[in-house]
């Protein structure tokens, strides 16, 4: 399976597949944001960390920006 589209709303992203059914649900604190996806990742930022999920919504890698 793939990644369609990912889509912020409601404190969540949205991660929703080939035939637009949602594939996984990850939450957003505020001022986290989607960053961007690719058909097998969606990026998140939470702080000064990038998270990196799957399309099941599974964290696939955390990227720390250094101070």
């Amino acid at each position: 399976m793939s990644i369609r589209i990912a889509v912020p709303k409601d404190g969540f992203v949205y991660v929703l597949g080939p035939e637009r059914q949602v594939t996984a649900r990850i939450p957003l604190r505020q001022g986290d944001g989607l960053v961007n996806f690719t058909n097998a990742t969606v990026t998140v930022r939470r702080g000064a960390s990038l998270l990196v999920y799957g399309e099941n919504g599974a964290l696939v890698s955390r990227l720390y920006r250094a101070p």
